[in-house]
C-alpha cells in the first residue's frame, strides 16, 4: 500500500494532483490511497503518527491556515524521516527557505511551470525506489497485527500480562505467542538478548554486558540482556563488521 497525502486549499489543484497520481501511479502493481486536507486537523496528524505505512506528502505552502505546509513538514519529519515530501507551490520564493528548515525533501516544484511533467517524473522516481517493506502478521479473533520489522525495536515478555509486547518507534502490541515462536517468523536483524526478550540489532546502539541492559537509538535503556547470549551477539557484530569494511 502507498498512501498519497494532497494538503492544499486549492480544490482545483487538489482535482489536477489527485489526476496525475492516478495517471502515474495505479498501473496494476501498486495498491494506492489519496487522501485530500485543506488544512492541517487531527485527522491529518493520526496519518503523521502511523510510521506503519509507505506515504507520500504533496504539501503546498501557503494554506490560509496559521499551519502551513512548512509546519506540516517539520510535524512530518519528528517522527519520520521515511516517508517522502514534494512541495508544490505557485512560489518559488520559498525555496531556500523549504531545503533550509526540512530535512530529506524530495523535490520543490513550482506549480505555475510544467507541474504536471515534473510531478509525473517525481513519483515514478519514488516508485522505483527500493523499500524495506517486510512486515511481521499476525492474526487472531481479537487482533488483526501488520507492523513492518524496520519499526520494530524489541520484543518482550509480559509475566503480568503473561503476552509478549512489540514495542515499535511508536507503539506497543502485546499478542499470545512465545519468544521462541516469533523469532523463527522474524528475520536476521534480530536477535535474543534475555530468555524473555528479542532485540533488532539495527536499533541497538550499544550492549552493556557489566550492566545487563542495551541502549537503542532513541536513548532508551533496556534491562533484558544476559552473558548468556553474548557469544552469538559478538560474533554477529563481528560478521557485520567485515561486511561493512
Amino acid at each position: 500500500m502507498i498512501k498519497f497525502i494532497i494538503v492544499d486549499d486549492n480544490e482545483n489543484d487538489i482535482k489536477n494532483i489527485k489526476s496525475i497520481i492516478r495517471k502515474t501511479a495505479f498501473d496494476g502493481e501498486n495498491v494506492i490511497e489519496i487522501k485530500c486536507f485543506k488544512k492541517y486537523n487531527l485527522e491529518l496528524q493520526q496519518i503523521i503518527d502511523d510510521t506503519s505505512e509507505r506515504k507520500i506528502f504533496l504539501l503546498d505552502i501557503d494554506l490560509n491556515s496559521k499551519i502551513n505546509g512548512m509546519n506540516i513538514a517539520l510535524k512530518i519529519r519528528e517522527n519520520d524521516w521515511d516517508s517522502e515530501i514534494i512541495f508544490l507551490t505557485a512560489y518559488n520564493r520559498y525555496f531556500v527557505q523549504v531545503y533550509k528548515s526540512i530535512h530529506k525533501i524530495f523535490s520543490f516544484i513550482e506549480k505555475n511551470k510544467d507541474m504536471e511533467k515534473n510531478l509525473i517524473n517525481d513519483i515514478k522516481a519514488i516508485l522505483k525506489k527500493k523499500y524495506d517493506t517486510k512486515m511481521y502478521k499476525y492474526c487472531n479473533n481479537q487482533i488483526n497485527l501488520q507492523v513492518y520489522l524496520k519499526d520494530i525495536l524489541y520484543i518482550y515478555r509480559d509475566t503480568t500480562e503473561r503476552k509478549l509486547v512489540i514495542v515499535t518507534t511508536n507503539n506497543r502490541f502485546l499478542i499470545n505467542k512465545n519468544i521462541c515462536d516469533i523469532l523463527e517468523d522474524l528475520d536476521n536483524r534480530f536477535v535474543q538478548t534475555n530468555r524473555s526478550c528479542i532485540a533488532n540489532k539495527k536499533h541497538v546502539n550499544l550492549y552493556k554486558w557489566t550492566k545487563g541492559s542495551f541502549i537503542l537509538d532513541n536513548s532508551e535503556e533496556v534491562f533484558l540482556l544476559s552473558k548468556k547470549y553474548k557469544d552469538e551477539i559478538l560474533k554477529d557484530e563481528e560478521e557485520r563488521e567485515k561486511v561493512s569494511e
